[in-house]
Parts: structure tokens; C-alpha cells; sequence
């Protein structure tokens, strides 16, 4: 009987240590980000939720951002005719909110990210949108701990005149001084959106990347005259077209780029988690060979699946952005890289944690493996505390220790 439990206990063991390596492994993951100009949706077309299918399916974004929605009607049509098809039930969307002129809207896999909040901040013409989302890591229940990411979408000013380029200065001045305002420090921004700028020389480029306090970055770092200039052309994002549709959209063919994904540095250096990788930002369908031609002309288009060159040409006069994130919970410089000076240490029953400093407040919480509280205790001005947990029934357990500035969670097996 005595061999068969230590058989039992082995397997429960190495069982428990096959899931901590399993959910290590879930602790890293890759995250697609789109942001796209989708031209007067659903006003244009109300059809082209199928179109949109295409492309979908082909970039499977984990986090959507749209302008140009002109109605909650076009939220409905995104989600049940173009994201969660075909056996997918997993995207949600924000609140939709009506503001002046078009709209914006975050569309994102429930899955991997839940939505925190979300702040509309009004300019001169459209607002810009604020969606906070946090991803759901495996660790999530017994941690606490999550990462944020601070999304914003962004519509400014068309047109080429003085006037125009001042507008959309004094709209991206009014999105900096509110990242400023900011009581909390904003982890992970990511800024996509129709910008319309002509040149990196416009004050409003400059504004963005480094007014106020919080400093942006282009990804791609390719500043230029981006008009008429086909030395972007790899990068340029308007129009798809060269010919008028019905929908309204650009003509005039491949050579702005008036779209782009900006993010901050924590995600440029993979300081908060989210890192962002390498040569994987592109303007969706440009294949650098279609300079002020549509994108069905010659030669023909291969960068993307015949189906969704189509999809993008007759979409949007705009092509998407797309851009990749690496997920990691050792991406990170925060508190938890102080934890060599905290030791945990577990005999007879009885855990006992000790600090290499003084500890002017300690909380610590014990949590069952779904989460849940079972008992909480703080401690004031101690180096160490010790934990008798001879009582409790038989299973995994977490204990958590956490100052103003620091944390740790220590795992316990209880046979």
C-alpha cells in the first residue's frame, strides 16, 4: 500500500509539473494587430462585410481598429459577417459611440484580451478613441497580474493646404497632452489610424512621435516626402484604386501613405511584455511593383492570395496596416526583477519567506488554484513571516506577497 501511494505521488507530481510547463509555454505568444481605414462602412456599401471576410481570414488579427464606421449597424455586420464566421466565435467589440463625423472602433480576440475601458477624446473634427485591453495570461487567476495594452484610433484632418496640416497638428497636439494627462504610467501604446500626412516634415508627424512627455515611434523609421515619390513605394497605403466605384473611395493609385500603426517605446524595447518584432509592419498588399497604379494592374500582385487582393482592392481606397507583437511574461523590467532578494522555503508543512531588507509592509494573500481567497494576512516592518498551511485540504495552493513596489507568488503542493 505505502509503494502504490509513492507511485500516486509521483504521478501527481510529475502531472503538476507537466501543467506549470505547459502553462509556461502559453505565456508566450504572438499578437496581429490591424488598423484600418474602411471608407465610409457601412454607409458606402453595406455588403462588403463579405469582402472584409477575405481579409480577416487571411491576416487573423488579434486586435482590429477601424475608422470611417458610420453606424452601430456597421459593428453588427463586422462581427457577424466578417469575424466570427466559419466556426469563430471568439472577437468582441468596444461600446460604439456616435461621435461627430465618422467613427472608430476596436474589434478584438476575446481569448487572448479583455476590454478595461475605453475614452472617447474629442478634437477639432472626429474624436480619437482610447480602448484599454489587458491579456488574459494563463497566470492571470492566481497572479493578478496582467498586461495592459493602451489602444488608440485615430482620424485627422484630410488635404494637402496650410490650413489643413495645422488641424491636424492642433488634433495630434490634443491626443498628446491627454496621453500627458494621464495619472497612470500607459503601458504598450499602440496608435493606429488614417493620419493623412504628406511628409514627415508636418508638424503634426513630429507631434506625435515626440510632443509631450510620452515619446512614439514608426516602427519602419522611414521619414520622407511619402507623396508622389517612389522611393515609398513599398510603404505607400492609398489609393488601391485608379478607377471610380461606387463607393465613393480615392482614385489616383498607389502613392501616400496616410496610414500607419505608432507605438510606444516599452513595446519598441519589450520593457512591459509586448515587444514588437521585427520587418513584420506592412502596409497589407503592397508589393512595392504598383506606384500610382491600382492594385490589380500589371504586373500582377502576389503578396497576398488572389482573394484578398481582390477584397482589399474593393474594400477600401486605403490598405490595411498590419503589424506583429511577441507576447512574454520574461519580457519585463518591472518589480518582479527584484525577487532574488525575496526566498520562500516550504518544510513540514509550513512555508516560511524571508527578505534580505527590512519590509515596511507586506500583504499576502493565499488562493486556491481557480483564484479564489482563502486567507490574507499583512505584515509591518518584518524580514521574514512563516505560513502554517498544515490545515488546509489537499491541492495546489498560491501564496502571494506584495509590497507598493515589488511581488512575488509562491507555489504549494499540499498532499
Amino acid at each position: 500500500m505505502q509503494k502504490v501511494t509513492k507511485i500516486l505521488i509521483i504521478l501527481v507530481v510529475l502531472t503538476l509539473n507537466f501543467k506549470l510547463q505547459t502553462s509556461n509555454l502559453q505565456a508566450q505568444d504572438t499578437i496581429t494587430v490591424m488598423s484600418y481605414n474602411i471608407l465610409n462602412y457601412p454607409l458606402s456599401n453595406s455588403t462588403k462585410a463579405d469582402t472584409l471576410k477575405a481579409i480577416i481570414k487571411h491576416t487573423q488579427p488579434d486586435i482590429f481598429l477601424i475608422t470611417e464606421l458610420t453606424s452601430s449597424t456597421g459593428v453588427s455586420l463586422i462581427l457577424n459577417d466578417a469575424l466570427n464566421v466559419d466556426g469563430i466565435t471568439y472577437y468582441q467589440a468596444a461600446s460604439y459611440f456616435n461621435g461627430p463625423d465618422t467613427d472608430n472602433m476596436i474589434f478584438y480576440n476575446n481569448q487572448k484580451f479583455g476590454l478595461k475601458s475605453q475614452y472617447e477624446i474629442p478634437t477639432v473634427l472626429r474624436n480619437i478613441s482610447e480602448y484599454v485591453l489587458y491579456y488574459k495570461s494563463p497566470n492571470l487567476a492566481t497572479t493578478f497580474d496582467t498586461t495592459f495594452v493602451h489602444c488608440y484610433m485615430a482620424h485627422l484632418k484630410a488635404s494637402n493646404t496650410p490650413s489643413d496640416s495645422i488641424q491636424r497638428n492642433q488634433e495630434a497636439v490634443t491626443f498628446k497632452n491627454y496621453l500627458d494627462s494621464k495619472s497612470q504610467p500607459i503601458q504598450n501604446i499602440v496608435f493606429g489610424g488614417d493620419f493623412n500626412l504628406y511628409t514627415s516634415d508636418e508638424a503634426a508627424f513630429n507631434t506625435i512621435l515626440n510632443g509631450g512627455s510620452v515619446h512614439l515611434n514608426d516602427p519602419i523609421n522611414t521619414p520622407g516626402n511619402w507623396q508622389a515619390n517612389d522611393t515609398f513605394a513599398t510603404i505607400h497605403t492609398q489609393s488601391t484604386r485608379t478607377a471610380v466605384l461606387s463607393d465613393g473611395g480615392s482614385t489616383g493609385g498607389m502613392d501616400d501613405r496616410f496610414d500607419f500603426i505608432f507605438a510606444g517605446d516599452d513595446v519598441m524595447q519589450g520593457t512591459n511584455q509586448m515587444k514588437y518584432i521585427s520587418n513584420t509592419y506592412k502596409a497589407l498588399g503592397n508589393d512595392g511593383l504598383h506606384y500610382n497604379k491600382s492594385l490589380l494592374a500589371n504586373p500582377v500582385n502576389t503578396s497576398v492570395p488572389a482573394n484578398v487582393l481582390s477584397a482589399l482592392y474593393y474594400m477600401s481606397d486605403h490598405l490595411p496596416i498590419v503589424m506583429k507583437m511577441y507576447y512574454d511574461e520574461a519580457l519585463s523590467v518591472n518589480e518582479t526583477n527584484t525577487d532574488k532578494n525575496w526566498k520562500g522555503f516550504f518544510t513540514n508543512n509550513t512555508f516560511m519567506f524571508k527578505s534580505t531588507q527590512n519590509e515596511q509592509k507586506l500583504d499576502v494573500g493565499l488562493f486556491d488554484i481557480l483564484g479564489k481567497p482563502v486567507s490574507q494576512k499583512k505584515y509591518s516592518n518584518q524580514m521574514s513571516f512563516v505560513f502554517d498551511y498544515s490545515n488546509l485540504q489537499s491541492g495546489m495552493y498560491f501564496i502571494k506577497v506584495s509590497t507598493g513596489s515589488q511581488q512575488r507568488t509562491f507555489r504549494i503542493v499540499k498532499q
